[in-house]
């Protein structure tokens, strides 16, 4: 087969110059959201009038972690005969109900465990329905995860982003072991980057934001409406947040109060992590526009853009690494086959081009990274040496999420399975530590 190697790289550099241009067309969206984070957060005042809240737990095994949240708990500035906490658990000799009831929390324990039932989602579900046929009312349900850790006023701190006429929202999302590794500091680095610079973008431009597992409070009057916790897939927090944008609900993102989460600090979990999130955010999700009433927060015009923003979300940069990735592959696969028929001039230039979009790529997630430590950086808190190996290892770290779509598309049985995530408890964070 003869090959033209001098119209190979003439493509191949076609195909990277186009990709770079539309990179920097691209990086306006994204420079928009990180000129918007840089404003300071307007503190919301002080609302002498109370939220009843219900604070939610999924705990299947989580005893070795789950008094964490519960010291945080006990600790809160917003008076206790607001809030009442529910840990759920799986089984009746979990230990972690008497680890509840130590603390004078309630513990509800499913019995709904057919093998599709084990998400959160699920978890929640089952909870608020109990509470209904009990007459348990609330207002809103604040719904964090085993191993989070609360702020002292960070309900209270809620309870007023509530009175503002807020219907869902969230504090900043810091973290209990961010400084662990490296493994750990990609991991906080980028749910940095989706916090304090996209969602924080979202919440003063749209008002609305984008939840991220836990940490959120969701209002009473949104969940009947809806027909019940209807958000049940792998990622409950995703089919939440698109359920806010198809039907106009206000949300806000608030960070100047903050809740802890231990991050996975080896990527084997990491793996098991991304794989359950690009499940549930391929899944579909049109079901989610039938139910609830239509929000008139906003014109029908502005609706529709927003949707659409959130929908694209980070597409463009995943065109631009898939662009980079085909450009690169098959600048390999050709430079090789050049050098095999002797065309060294032709295998030159074109492990140029192979060489030049790979450095381009690479510094796209060098810069990324360094924009996120150093807007997060009064969070972050990591050493020089996790830094810098953030920053060189981000690429790798990120192309995990390329392993995991692989993953599911070849073990479609992943995608309806929920791999529990261990935590360890261990709470490095000084800030937690010292009682701050």
């Amino acid at each position: 087969m003869n090959i033209d190697y001098d119209l190979v790289y003439i493509i191949l550099i076609a195909i990277s110059g186009v990709s770079i241009v539309l990179l920097l067309l691209l990086s306006i969206y994204y420079l928009i959201y990180w000129s918007i984070s840089a404003r300071p957060v307007q503190i919301v005042p002080h609302s002498d009038k109370k939220t009843k809240f219900a604070v939610l737990v999924a705990a299947r095994n989580e005893s070795n972690v789950i008094e964490n949240i519960m010291n945080s708990l006990d600790k809160q500035t917003y008076p206790r005969e607001y809030f009442e906490a529910f840990f759920i658990v799986e089984s009746f000799d979990d230990p972690t109900i008497k680890i509840a009831e130590k603390h004078g929390y309630q513990w509800f324990v499913r019995d709904q465990l057919t093998n599709e039932r084990h998400t959160k989602g699920f978890a929640l579900q089952e909870c608020i329905n109990w509470m209904w046929r009990e007459n348990r009312n609330y207002d809103s349900y604040l719904i964090f995860d085993a191993d989070n850790i609360l702020e002292p006023n960070y309900i209270e701190a809620m309870n007023d982003l509530r009175q503002t006429g807020v219907e869902v929202g969230l504090g900043y999302r810091s973290f209990t072991n961010a400084d662990t590794n490296w493994v750990t500091a990609n991991c906080a680095c980028m749910f940095s980057y989706m916090n304090q610079i996209t969602s924080y973008g979202r919440s003063i431009l749209f008002h609305k934001a984008t939840l991220m597992g836990t940490g959120y409070f969701v209002d009473d009057s949104i969940i009947r409406d809806a027909g019940g916790w209807i958000f049940t897939g792998m990622t409950e927090d995703i089919q939440l947040t698109s359920y806010c944008y198809y039907h106009d609900i206000y949300m806000r993102y608030y960070p100047a109060v903050c809740f802890y989460d231990e991050q996975a600090s080896d990527m084997k979990t990491v793996h098991n992590q991304h794989v359950r999130w690009l499940a549930g955010y391929l899944a579909p999700r049109k079901f989610l526009r039938k139910a609830g009433t239509q929000k008139d927060y906003h014109s029908k015009r502005l609706q529709r853009m927003m949707t659409r923003e959130f929908k694209i979300g980070i597409i463009p940069f995943v065109v631009f690494n898939v662009v980079s990735f085909l450009v690169i592959a098959a600048g390999i696969t050709f430079g090789v086959l050049s050098a095999l028929h002797g065309q060294a001039y032709q295998t030159g230039i074109i492990f140029a081009v192979v060489g030049f979009q790979f450095s381009v790529l690479y510094m796209c997630f060098v810069l990324a990274s360094m924009l996120s430590i150093i807007r997060n950086r009064k969070y972050l808190k990591l050493s020089l040496r996790n830094q810098i190996c953030c920053i060189l290892t981000y690429m790798f770290y990120f192309y995990d999420f390329l392993a995991a779509f692989i993953d599911i598309i070849f073990h479609p049985s992943k995608r309806n399975n929920w791999v529990r995530i261990d935590h360890s408890g261990t709470v490095n964070n000084k800030e937690i530590s010292n009682g701050k």
